[in-house]
């Protein structure tokens, strides 16, 4: 049995916690982007009809397949989930969701502002996303694998 550790909680226990949040970071802060981008055009535009809500999942569609696109020449037969430890500190969340509250939705219009929110939520957060994961090849002097 492991002894208690920092906090009392055992050395494995505490191995497990860093297991599942490296696993999660990543599609956790992007459930939290798409979230607060929802929540932002939501109070900003008011209820989406059914046809903007189609438009807000279009938006985010296009955003991360455009990313996909620029670097499908990097992709891997396999969808690797190797990424350096640093991903753990994901708080881009905050940073699209800042962004998304700088857009100037009510200017776009109700259903370009859904569109525009998704999209910028999106793009913001895998752009973030990919600067941590380049940080932290450059820190173990790696790259990818």
């Amino acid at each position: 049995m492991d002894s208690p550790g920092k906090r009392g909680m055992s050395a494995s226990y505490r191995a497990a916690v860093a297991r599942v949040t490296s696993i999660l970071a990543i599609p956790y802060g992007f459930t939290v982007t798409l979230w607060s981008a929802g929540a932002l055009a939501f109070a900003r535009l008011g209820p989406p009809q059914v046809s903007e809500v189609f438009l807000f999942v279009l938006g985010a569609c296009a955003g991360f397949i455009g990313l996909a696109v620029v670097g499908a020449v990097h992709l891997a037969p396999d969808a690797p989930m190797r990424v350096p430890a640093i991903i753990v500190f994901n708080a881009f969340p905050i940073v699209t969701a800042a962004a998304v509250a700088f857009l100037p939705l009510t200017a776009l219009g109700r259903p370009v502002g859904y569109l525009a929110a998704s999209l910028l939520a999106t793009v913001a957060y895998v752009l973030c996303v990919a600067a941590l994961v380049r940080i932290g090849w450059a820190v173990r002097g790696g790259g990818p694998e």
